[in-house]
């Protein structure tokens, strides 16, 4: 994990308190120092607690914005006192020896480095006419059935919308770490999840432990029914008609690949907290059908 320190960068309002441009704290393991003469507002510190720890972490993942966002605002909007976290030094190792990101079960590669393309959903457009699943189960197996689909789409009648749900092709796949058995896989090439079915016992661990609620099963073998991408060429994205599927870059990625030569160094400064990347599924929660 790394040190950070966290700097005062700017004020761009009034804050009433003692703070100045350049005061400073740091962050080194799970301990918080603040140097002697120094001053840092409690409400400030609140508010970036929540994301030092994440900063902290080796990232290797494409698509996670915490790897391009460096500068912080406090949420009071009468001062606007910006931070920047800085890292200091190397990653130390984390746990019994092992670095901070390791390689994950079933032959998968935590983080593995570059930019993928993903499954990206804008429900907005969604019709409803679920041509993806019925492509996507011909494709795989020869029928016409949702229920041999790997992309399902679910109406939330209290949003008025239809909703695709396909897997996300996570950077840390919680499925392939709950698999007991090492039956899931990343490909080396498009990374989406494998299942090896002779060593899947139908247990549905993986299933549990998808935060999208993005997989079903097959209902005659029982094995988990997750997106392949088609090996890359994904076919519900070429016959929906809306345009509500693609197959592309997301979040910080999509903008760096948009970007002009030379447009800078693409650091973005957020309010302190969570935000939701370009192009991101809605919630996982599912509605009935």
């Amino acid at each position: 994990m790394y040190d950070l320190k966290i700097v005062v960068d700017e004020i761009k309002g009034f804050c009433d308190l003692p703070m100045k441009v350049g005061d400073y704290f740091e962050v080194s393991g799970g301990r918080i120092t603040i140097p002697d003469g120094k001053f840092m507002c409690l409400w400030a510190l609140q508010s970036l607690l929540p994301m030092l720890p994440a900063k902290q972490r080796n990232i290797v993942e494409d698509n996670d914005w915490l790897a391009d966002t460096v500068r912080v605002m406090c949420p009071d909007p009468n001062g606007m006192v910006v931070f920047r976290i800085e890292r200091v030094g190397e990653p130390a190792p984390s746990g019994k020896g092992k670095p901070c990101c390791w390689p994950e079960r079933g032959g998968g590669t935590r983080g593995a480095p570059g930019p993928r393309p993903r499954m990206l959903v804008n429900e907005k457009v969604c019709a409803g006419c679920r041509a993806c699943e019925l492509i996507c189960s011909f494709v795989h197996e020869r029928r016409f059935s949702d229920l041999l689909s790997r992309i399902h789409v679910y109406k939330v009648d209290e949003d008025g919308i239809d909703r695709p749900i396909v897997c996300r092709q996570c950077g840390n796949a919680r499925c392939v770490d709950a698999c007991p058995n090492a039956a899931l896989s990343r490909d080396p090439n498009t990374r989406h999840i494998i299942v090896d079915e002779a060593r899947c016992t139908k247990c549905g661990s993986c299933a549990q432990a998808c935060p999208f609620d993005a997989i079903a099963f097959h209902p005659e073998s029982g094995t988990p029914l997750i997106c392949d991408l088609c090996g890359g060429d994904p076919e519900c994205v070429k016959r929906c008609p809306t345009g509500a599927i693609s197959y592309g870059l997301a979040g910080a990625a999509a903008r760096a690949a948009a970007a002009p030569p030379h447009a800078g160094s693409g650091h973005s400064t957020r309010p302190a907290g969570p935000a939701g990347g370009v192009g991101d599924q809605g919630g996982s929660g599912r509605a009935a059908r």
